[in-house]
Formats: structure tokens, C-alpha cells, sequence
């Protein structure tokens, strides 16, 4: 399991001696499909990182919600504010299937820090990549045409906006047609007919509550046409 995060995600891009001690303070729990990780609301309780599985992202930062916001894949980490912060949790995290999570107690990062103050800097990249997930988001969501703006929120949620993983496998995201149309703020008929066009491309296959990403590189020479 700890292969995966040292592979790729937020753990994979910081230096041995950050990672070591990370993973040397980590304890792997189970979640199973549909149980809660926390709440929007609930107190910081250190950070979890997915080692396995996928995870529903919720969010209410305003007076609507919880409500869907992303899909995260394993190598993903949540949980870094509350911790820095002490503020309530300002997501909330649900496992879509049976899902392997590393948690990085409170104390455990008091330790790393207290260990070497540079470690700081290294907790600071997942907050930096969030907020380049939320200003790509934002950024699609301006994308005029429907079509494209479906597949970019696509692409986002398998992990491969902009490149797509070394190996071909396909790629799996846990949501339903309603969640495309909602982060897409397409009408879901309207959502229907561009995963049904897309899957008839060969680039996407569906399932309930679940899309097969096949061709991520032909979905994105699609953006561009």
C-alpha cells in the first residue's frame, strides 16, 4: 500500500528522509464503500492519504451543500488545513468502493516538524496542489461549449487534465451521470447524451455509478478542436 503513495501523488514529490518519516508515523485503516472519513464541520484530526480505492470529495463553503466536488484517486492526501490550522475540516471524505487509507495523526506531524522546521515547506505542496486543482476547476467551468466542459471535468476527476498516466490501463471514477451534469452545470439529459457520444468513440465506457476512462489523450485532442 505504501508503494502507492511514494509512486504518485503529493508524498511522491518530496525528499526520502520527509516521506520516511511520514510513513514511519502512519497507520493504515480500512473504510468500506460508503463510510465517512470525516465531515464538513467535524474537528482537525491529522491528514489521511488514499493508498487504495477512490474517494468522494464534498464541500460547503457557502449556504448550499455538502455537495460533490471530486473524485480523488489513490496517492491523494486530504486534511493538511484542519491540521495547520486547528479549524474545523473544511471538506468532507467518503469512500466510493472499499478503500486503504494512510492517517497521519496530529502528533505525528508535530514530530516531523519539531524533527526539521524544513518539513514545513514539504506539508505546504498538498495545499498548493489542491489549489491548483480548484483554479483548474474554476477555469474549465468557464469553458463555453458543453461538450468540452463535460470532458474537461472528466479528465479532472480520472486524474489526467493535462497528461495522462505511463501505463494504458484505464482509468476508473466512481460517479454517477447526475454528478457529471452538476459539476459540468449541464442539465443531466443534456450530460447523458455527451457520455453516450463519448462511449460510442471508444474513449469512455459506463457502468452504474462508474466511468472507465480509455482514452484520456483523445478526449483531451478534443479540447483543442
Amino acid at each position: 500500500m505504501r508503494e502507492i503513495v511514494l509512486r504518485q501523488g503529493w508524498l511522491s514529490q518530496t525528499a526520502p528522509w520527509f516521506q520516511q518519516g511520514v510513513l514511519d508515523r502512519c497507520h493504515l485503516r480500512h473504510f468500506s464503500a460508503g463510510e465517512s472519513i470525516f465531515s464538513v464541520g467535524d474537528p482537525p484530526g491529522g491528514m489521511f492519504g488514499l493508498a487504495a480505492g477512490g474517494l468522494n470529495i464534498s464541500m460547503a463553503p457557502n449556504e448550499r451543500g455538502p455537495y460533490f466536488a471530486h473524485f480523488a484517486r489513490p496517492g491523494s492526501w486530504f486534511g493538511e488545513v484542519a491540521a495547520f490550522t486547528g479549524q474545523p475540516r473544511r471538506v468532507g471524505l467518503a469512500a466510493t468502493r472499499d478503500s486503504e487509507m494512510l492517517h497521519l495523526p496530529l502528533h505525528g506531524i508535530r514530530e516531523i516538524v519539531d524533527n526539521n522546521p524544513v518539513a514545513w515547506r514539504f506539508f505546504a505542496l498538498v495545499t498548493i496542489g489542491h489549489l491548483d486543482l480548484a483554479m483548474g476547476a474554476a477555469d474549465d467551468r468557464m469553458i463555453r461549449d458543453h461538450v468540452k466542459r463535460c470532458i474537461a471535468v472528466l479528465l479532472r476527476l480520472a486524474g489526467c487534465r493535462l497528461s495522462s498516466p505511463p501505463d494504458s490501463l484505464p482509468i476508473e471514477i466512481d460517479l454517477s451521470q447526475e454528478d457529471i451534469a452538476y459539476l459540468s452545470n449541464i442539465a443531466r439529459t443534456t450530460a447523458g447524451a455527451v457520455l453516450r457520444k463519448l462511449e460510442a468513440l471508444g474513449h469512455l465506457e459506463q457502468s452504474y455509478r462508474r466511468i472507465r476512462i480509455l482514452a484520456p489523450d483523445a478526449l483531451r485532442a478534443m479540447l483543442l478542436e
